[in-house]
């Protein structure tokens, strides 16, 4: 569903407010890029391929969905706990932010092998690997994140 002009207007000070102007921003949105590329690739594959394999990617697109929205939580938190100081990364964020731009890159391949996939180059499997690759990279960074929030007492 697209949003009007308003909306996005509302989400935008929303994401500012929340995620600051940087880094933060930066790490969800790059996530959020990688994921629109796979929907984006699983769109277009739509009746070029079998249709329960279509059905798989959109299945694992509807669970990278929902990590993006727990991607989007530990960077308010990590915002909140270190605000912004421009695209430096503060020392003892270093982890989680790590992880995080891992989690994107592993999504941008996931997109990647999904486009594979679609032209036959690859099997419906692999795509599943490579997504699971960013579920265990998100876990990872909230285990991170509550042990930064263990040590500073938030």
């Amino acid at each position: 569903m697209a949003l009007g002009p308003f909306a996005r207007r509302r989400q935008a000070k929303k994401d500012d407010d929340e995620l600051g102007h940087e880094l933060w921003r930066r790490a969800n949105d790059w996530f959020r890029r990688s994921l629109d590329r796979y929907w984006q690739v699983v769109n277009e594959a739509e009746g070029s391929v079998p249709v329960d394999e279509h059905n798989g990617l959109v299945n694992a697109g509807n669970v990278l969905t929902d990590v993006a929205d727990r991607v989007r939580i530990l960077c308010v938190r990590a915002h909140a706990l270190y605000p912004d100081a421009g695209m430096d990364v503060p020392s003892g964020a270093q982890d989680v932010h790590r992880v995080l731009s891992r989690a994107a890159n592993h999504l941008a391949t996931v997109a990647q092998a999904a486009a594979m996939f679609r032209l036959g180059q690859t099997d419906v499997f692999t795509v599943g690997r490579r997504a699971e690759r960013v579920i265990e990279d998100v876990e990872e960074a909230e285990r991170l994140a509550a042990q930064w929030e263990e040590s500073t007492g938030r």
